[in-house]
């Protein structure tokens, strides 16, 4: 993933502290500032959000995919030692802007707002890229949230849904 894929829009009421977390050695690359952080359930590492290296994958799903939040430095990890990170947890009422997957499909205010509400999920490039979908289903993790398309061209303002909050 591309350090910065994603930035804070609105923190919600205030905006929380990090906390630092496990990340285990010998990762093939680290967690970017900006990168939202995973973590299996009942395991003792932060993990960064990459779909194993798969391309064209789609996450998150509600009730698979945990989050710890969002990476406020990156990993310090090496081939042969545990390192740590810092996350910032995500709290309700906190968005994000992304970048869209297909332009055309948010490229004016009218279809941006149809798409307002919409239950979507990232894509993960080819070239280590994260985007946003708009396709909606049940138990995709990202929900479209309202944005002037003029003060933000080319963003698309989201939340991430509490179902995939390690705490929840």
């Amino acid at each position: 993933m591309a350090a910065n894929d994603f930035q804070i829009y609105d923190e919600g009421t205030a905006l929380p502290g990090s906390k630092r977390y496990k990340v285990v050695a010998g990762r093939a690359a680290a967690i970017k500032v900006g990168e939202f952080v995973l973590k299996g359930l009942g395991t003792a590492y932060a993990t960064a959000w990459t779909p194993g290296g798969a391309t064209s994958s789609a996450k998150p799903v509600v009730g698979t995919d945990y989050l710890l939040g969002f990476a406020t430095s990156a990993s310090t990890e090496t081939a042969s030692a545990t390192g740590t990170v810092d996350v910032m947890p995500n709290l309700p009422g906190m968005t994000y802007l992304g970048n869209p997957d297909t332009a055309a499909s948010w490229d004016t205010q009218a279809e941006y707002d149809a798409l307002v509400g919409a239950r979507v999920l990232f894509k993960y490039s080819s070239t280590g890229v994260f985007t946003v979908l708009a396709s909606d289903s049940a138990t995709s993790g990202v929900v479209v949230e309202p944005l002037d398309i003029t003060l933000h061209p080319g963003k698309v303002r989201f939340l991430l849904r509490q179902g995939l909050n390690y705490n929840a």
